[in-house]
């Protein structure tokens, strides 16, 4: 295997002029048709598959249209979903403009607008349903290693908000947030079952049904899958990941209840290290871990114009420790599974809309948290006096929604305090945005906001070996995590600008802009000395400014062809020459200056139907910790994905069925380039060229 992934000190070739004077011409040709054929429909941006104008809940906690939402928001549907080459929701958000996922070595990372080393998502807020599902530890999400954190069969849409969002979520909602809709038994009214599978080992089988009951619905849902995770150093090695998921809910009048269950076991793995005769990097022989999740929601008019709402959920999780493949020599119980503790959440709103133009939101969070068990990683209480492992916070928000001149502008004002806690002192999160429609052709917005995020057990106390050695004589760390109390909570002040225009019924387009200010940003330091170089999180004692545009065209010139454009485009600067610990100014790592993504839909013709998506990513740095032939940052090159779904809807009819069979082939990774996202000692090259294919039942 290789010592470490290929990486270049030089920047690679900008993307291809031949493929972007194409994509170009490709869209400005029928934007222009359609601009001199302007039609006089509604506001709101053309969706791909036809469907009405959505509705959105992440943006203020409350059902508004996308056309008020205050701030970029981006949908993805379920139409989108069934239609698209993206079999996990980390491939349907790569197609998001500000959106940036890359594999690490077991988990893939989400950030928006962004940068940074975190291998966790701990700065994106995951909602399902409007309800937190971050992890407590590790601040990202709870399933680690694994494919995907949700199943896609039972989503109803995506909201994506890009920028922050802690007026009203509180920590976790740093860069944006990701809000899961999920289907109800009343939406899907019967059953689906897919089998799927193809290169990578990969297998998997899932089944979903749902129907309404009187004044209530189900929905029962489960899938089991295998396969393995695409990083070199882990198919390479023949490891594999097997997984199941089951997830039930169920509405009775006002009332809804759901739970989730996700278990999963990966191989270990045994790395050699060339530059050690005989040494190797490994981890226990197996990885597992479970995860439970409960919520119940609960609804209650108290008068016409007054509506109280209740969300509460509990998590919990078990399993393997971080130290299990981290540090398996260091200690025998890190080869036992823990609990890793537990949150609990209660979120009560009263939303009041008796005032005139008026549409207040108050609302209060009660959160606990526990570390659970798995304390052999971690600094103690018994060792400093300033570790603690549990805590209550409770928070409070307030939100006004005011419509003005005849609802062609809406102001949204609001703020949350979020109280102190044995942790940390009181945060205020403020926000203030203006919605302003001068007809029914275009958006325009602006807004202003600020967010925090505290830091996750994990960065506060983890106090085991990094990066372990073993050898035929000795086992022994190269690196070690030291833990840091005195950690502080990290702060981004964002103000954006937006635009968007109806051009006609098939094409709209969007301009999204934005700049953000971070301080105290949490970078991980690599302090070297004589003994095992100490790996820490530190708040980095400089700023930082962000500047960005996203603009996205999307068109739909006929019922069966569809498609988007999408290109992001970000530039980072350090405000001063400050540098941490170990003498770094900030790098702003994994940060594409430019992204480009297209999407092209078909169908159905004679049953067949078809998307191709094409993802092109400038060139990243990688951090310079790692690069030992130097000192100096690292360049990963850019790289152009091109993903196939071709389907094809069997005529053969059930009863009163409509599309009851479909059979589907998946090409990832078309141009078989060699794709590296994450820079490490390892071989992290993602594989080349795959091919997959399912089945997929409905009645």
């Amino acid at each position: 295997m290789k010592a470490h992934p290929q990486a270049s000190s030089k920047l690679c070739p900008s993307f291809p002029r031949q493929i972007f004077v194409g994509f170009v011409l490709a869209w400005l040709v029928p934007m222009a048709s359609a601009w001199a054929n302007n039609s006089q429909s509604g506001i709101g941006g053309v969706t791909l598959f036809g469907e009405e104008e959505f509705t959105i809940q992440a943006a203020t906690k409350t059902e508004i249209p996308l056309s008020k939402a205050p701030g970029a928001v981006t949908v993805i549907s379920a139409k989108q979903i069934q239609e698209s080459g993206a079999r996990t929701i980390p491939e349907l958000l790569r197609l998001v403009g500000g959106v940036n996922v890359r594999w690490n070595p077991m988990v893939q990372t989400i950030d928006m607008r962004s940068f940074g080393q975190n291998p966790f998502t701990s700065r994106v807020l995951l909602l399902i349903d409007g309800v937190p599902y971050n992890s407590w530890n590790k601040g990202g999400f709870p399933q680690h290693p694994g494919f995907d954190f949700f199943m896609l069969q039972n989503i109803k849409r995506i909201e994506v908000v890009r920028g922050p969002g802690s007026s009203l979520y509180g920590e976790n909602a740093y860069w944006g947030v990701i809000n899961i809709v999920t289907l109800s038994g009343e939406d899907l009214q019967g059953a689906e079952v897919e089998v799927f599978g193809g290169d990578l080992e990969s297998r998997s089988i899932g089944a979903v049904y749902g129907k309404s009951v009187g004044d209530g619905d189900f929905l029962i849902s489960a899938r089991a899958q295998q396969g393995q995770l695409p990083v070199a150093f882990w198919f390479e090695s023949g490891a594999e990941v097997k997984g199941s998921d089951v997830y039930l809910k169920g509405s009775y009048k006002n009332f809804e209840v759901s739970y989730y269950r996700h278990e999963d076991e990966a191989d270990g793995f045994s790395i050699p290290l060339g530059f050690i005769p005989g040494a190797v990097f490994e981890s226990v022989e197996t990885v597992e871990q479970t995860v439970d999740i409960f919520a119940f929601k609960a609804s209650h008019e108290i008068r016409p114009g007054i509506v109280f709402d209740a969300d509460l959920s509990y998590a919990q999780r078990k399993g393997s420790q971080c130290s299990a493949c981290h540090a398996q020599p260091q200690n025998p119980t890190f080869s036992e599974t823990r609990d890793h503790g537990f949150q609990g959440i209660g979120d009560f709103r009263l939303n009041i809309r008796t005032l005139p133009s008026h549409d207040i939101l108050l609302g209060v969070e009660a959160r606990r948290v526990d570390t659970g068990d798995h304390q052999e990683q971690l600094l103690t209480p018994g060792e400093d006096s300033r570790v603690v492992l549990e805590y209550t916070k409770i928070a409070a928000y307030v939100q006004d929604q005011i419509s003005l001149a005849d609802d062609r502008v809406t102001l949204t004002v609001g703020a949350r305090f979020d109280g102190s806690n044995d942790l940390f002192e009181n945060e205020v999160s403020p926000r203030v945005s203006v919605v302003f429609n001068p007809d029914d052709q275009w958006v325009l917005r602006s807004g202003w906001s600020q967010a925090f995020r505290f830091p996750n057990f994990n960065e506060l106390y983890n106090d085991a070996w990094f990066f372990s050695i073993r050898t035929p004589f000795a086992t022994f760390p190269n690196s070690v995590f030291g833990p840091n109390p005195d950690l502080q909570p990290e702060k981004i002040s964002t103000f954006d600008l937006g635009f968007e225009r109806r051009i006609s019924d098939a094409l709209s387009a969007k301009l999204d802009l934005y700049q953000s200010e971070v301080e105290d940003f949490i970078v991980l330091a690599f302090i070297r000395g004589q003994g095992p170089t100490v790996v820490t999180s530190e708040n980095h004692p400089d700023t930082a400014t962000i500047r960005g545009a996203e603009l996205e065209l999307r068109w739909r010139p006929s019922e069966r062809f569809t498609g988007f454009f999408n290109v992001a485009y970000q530039d980072n600067e350090q405000d001063g020459n400050l540098v941490d610990s170990s003498g770094k100014t900030i790098e702003f790592l994994y940060s594409p200056e430019t992204k480009v993504n297209l999407g092209a839909y078909f169908g159905p013709f004679r049953g067949f139907r078809g998307a191709l998506e094409v993802q092109w990513r400038d060139d990243v740095l990688g951090p310079s910790a790692w690069n030992f032939a130097g000192t100096g940052p690292v360049t990963l090159d850019g790289y152009t994905m091109v993903d196939l779904r071709l389907s094809w809807d069997a005529p053969w009819r059930w009863g009163n069925a409509g599309e009851a069979l479909r059979f589907s082939i998946y090409g990832k990774n078309l141009l078989d380039e060699e794709i590296v996202e994450t820079f490490l000692p390892i071989d992290m090259a993602r594989p080349g060229t795959t091919f997959f294919g399912a089945v997929e039942l409905r009645y």
